[in-house]
């Protein structure tokens, strides 16, 4: 098994990283159309916690190939942003700082203790805490969120879970946080669309 991981693993991991890519390109081109506005410090906010984790990891383990998807989410990040802020297309709202706040005590934490393990936790416990908008969003609105980009990313990261059980546990701490992250929100648009149009 360990020998079929190995052999599928850059494959795996560049199909994981090109849907990633796919969905964040769809979720780019509402916000770039204005269907969208998105809280510009959260997209950024996101980009450096991922920034974090990839450094951390890097450093202390090396490449892997399952770091690909991160590599891509934080391009992407930085992508819709950027777009939000070229576009004049963005909204800040004074909870954001505390996000962007939460990015910085990851890299502070890690500079200090210098332990990949626990930069790895804050950095899924800050990612959760910026999320939790969107999550509140999905259950209240889910016909405005975007579900085509997280069915996407759903299954991207379900990819990436596979291949990255196949290392250290500390490869699968971000991709098991993410792959759980998408099935809430999946379950929120997709599951629970129905008894939305019932009730309102």
């Amino acid at each position: 098994m360990n020998d079929f991981l190995i052999l599928i693993e850059k494959p795996v991991a560049l199909i994981a990283s090109l849907l990633i890519l796919i969905g964040q390109l769809t979720y780019l081109l509402d916000v770039w159309k204005k269907k969208i506005k998105p809280s510009i410090l959260s997209w950024y906010g996101w980009a450096l916690l991922m920034m974090t984790l990839l450094l951390a990891q890097l450093i202390s383990i090396g490449w892997d190939w399952s770091l690909m998807s991160i590599i891509t989410c934080t391009m992407g990040c930085i992508g819709i942003g950027t777009v939000a802020l070229i576009k004049k297309n963005f909204s800040i709202y004074s909870n954001d700082w505390w996000f962007i706040s939460l990015g910085i005590v990851c890299i502070i934490l890690y500079l200090i203790s210098n332990n990949p393990w626990l930069t790895t936790i804050y950095a899924a416990l800050a990612d959760l805490v910026i999320g939790l908008p969107t999550i509140i969003k999905a259950y209240k609105d889910p016909l405005n969120e975007k579900s085509n980009a997280w069915l996407i990313s759903l299954f991207s990261w379900s990819l990436t879970l596979i291949i990255s059980f196949n290392h250290e546990f500390i490869y699968a701490i971000f991709p098991i946080y993410v792959w759980l992250y998408c099935i809430i929100i999946f379950y929120l648009i997709y599951l629970r669309r129905t008894n939305y149009k019932y009730n309102h």
